[in-house]
């Protein structure tokens, strides 16, 4: 089903969120974020945004942002692999972009090896500012992307 078909429901992250996601982060990512990083985030809502997606009252995509000094900075951004392709990660980053509207550049770092995500970067106007060598714990690149807000 298509994501524009789809029932889903973008809310603030809360604590009940947490355990789902940390399970989540669990079965995507190979260095997943630690528990306490996602509970350190509700802490600090004056500059930290944090948005779930939900299909059927179940956390599906998530997305964890920094705004502050008129920058945006995407944190952690993902996708539940049944739900991947239907636009999802699109839509929490166009939600991110419309919260955070006073941001002058919008940065995230992006494995080099993640095809999918950069070509959705690009799409939505982000650009390779540099590359961090040996980033990830696995030793992998990462890129350093850059968004000017066209506001």
């Amino acid at each position: 089903m298509k994501a524009d078909k789809m029932p889903y429901h973008i809310r603030p992250m809360e604590n009940r969120d947490i355990a789902p996601i940390t399970e989540l982060e669990k079965q995507l990512f190979n260095d997943p974020w630690p528990q306490r990083s996602f509970e350190n985030e509700l802490k600090n809502r004056k500059i930290s945004f944090s948005f779930v997606l939900e299909n059927e009252n179940r956390i599906i995509a998530y997305l964890i942002s920094w705004c502050y000094a008129g920058e945006l900075h995407i944190g952690n951004i993902a996708v539940d692999n049944a739900f991947r392709r239907k636009g999802l990660a699109q839509r929490l980053l166009r939600h991110i972009f419309q919260v955070c509207d006073n941001y002058k550049e919008a940065f995230l770092e992006v494995r080099e090896s993640n095809r999918a995500a950069i070509a959705l970067y690009l799409k939505l106007g982000f650009e390779v500012l540099a590359v961090r060598r040996a980033y990830y714990s696995d030793g992998e690149n990462a890129l350093i992307m850059k968004k000017t807000n066209s506001k």
